[in-house]
């Protein structure tokens, strides 16, 4: 891309980020405010079960996270050895 490309694409995401921007409204200053019990934090609390839904979730996304970056991680490996065969010979 050349400079006036990137100063292109720039003028452009600058226009984007401001018309986001004024798409906003107040609604009510207390949306902005975080609510306090004197110096601590008031957390919403959740059942137990609601808790182990959430680890499920975690878990089958960590585990499919881990298939998909072994995956590619033996296409890569794949790869390379190609490419090193294809040199040597």
């Amino acid at each position: 891309m050349s400079g006036a490309g990137h100063m292109l694409y720039a003028i452009k995401a600058l226009k984007a980020n401001r018309d986001l921007l004024k798409k906003r409204t107040l609604r009510n200053k207390t949306d902005f405010k975080r609510k306090t019990d004197g110096d601590k934090p008031v957390f919403k609390k959740t059942t137990p079960e609601q808790m182990r839904a959430v680890r499920a979730k975690i878990k089958r996304y960590k585990i499919k996270e881990l298939r998909l970056n072994i995956f590619l991680l033996i296409i890569s490996i794949l790869i390379v050895f190609y490419l090193f065969w294809i040199l040597i010979n």
